[in-house]
């Protein structure tokens, strides 16, 4: 952690620049800090409106495709077993 070096009262005073303007009042806080709030407030409950929206529409595909059964409206085809296994290797010896 970087600590910072103290500056002298009396070469405080002699410091140019800083604010260009004047600090607001306390009402003129308060209201400023409210208006923020509600402009947060305002975007993070769009932001859950839009994701609650598209992950109810991308659930939708999925269980649509589920209830009709593969798109015919019929069930699924039952899978094809698996092939065989590949008969072994046999070495014919002659003594």
């Amino acid at each position: 952690m970087t600590t910072l070096p103290s500056i002298d009262r009396h070469e405080l005073a002699r410091v140019s620049g800083g604010a260009a303007r004047v600090a607001a009042t306390g009402d003129q806080l308060d209201t400023q800090m409210q208006m923020e709030l509600q402009s947060l407030t305002s975007q993070l409950s769009n932001l859950q409106n839009n994701n609650s929206n598209s992950s109810s529409s991308s659930m939708m595909l999925p269980m649509m495709m589920m209830m009709m059964g593969g798109g015919g409206g019929s069930q699924a085809a039952a899978a094809q077993p698996p092939p065989p296994p590949p008969s072994p290797t046999v070495v014919k010896v002659h003594v």
